[in-house]
């Protein structure tokens, strides 16, 4: 069985994009008292295993398909899902960068709403056991005859 190397040349095009050398994308998977090569592991090994692997792409959002893929493949045939579950290249799922962002501040808003009023809640429960307090208070003294 032909053992299938990950693309030494798409992990350096991946780090360099991201401004990473393999030494800090080793410390970041690794922590930052390893010694190990994540870039020497997984291209040189015979047997690496498949955490590694995965802690690979998730440092690096990338898909692991991606990360075998060879320059002879047609990137467009094979769809790739990245560690988010977004379907990168398929024509059918078009992400638009700009409605996320547009969505994502409205649900912003949304939250900022919430919590404000939230706030006026809480400050009439406040104001309700206060007088709430005050009602037994008065009811108390009225049974002791005070």
């Amino acid at each position: 069985m032909e053992r299938i190397n990950p693309n030494l040349e798409y992990i350096q095009d991946v780090l360099k994009e991201r401004n990473l050398t393999p030494r800090q994308l080793s410390k970041l998977i690794f922590g930052e008292g390893t010694h190990r090569d994540i870039v020497k592991e997984i291209t040189t090994k015979p047997d690496v295993r498949a955490s590694t692997v995965v802690k690979l792409c998730r440092a690096l959002e990338i898909s692991m398909d991606s990360l075998y893929q060879n320059s002879d493949t047609d990137k467009k045939e094979i769809q790739t899902i990245n560690g988010i579950g977004i379907v990168n290249n398929s024509p059918n799922a078009k992400v638009d960068l700009v409605d996320l962002r547009a969505e994502n501040k409205a649900l912003k808003m949304v939250i900022e709403e919430k919590d404000k009023r939230l706030a006026e809640q809480q400050k009439y429960i406040d104001q309700l056991g206060k007088r709430l307090d005050l009602v037994l208070q008065l009811g108390h003294n009225s049974d002791t005859g005070m």
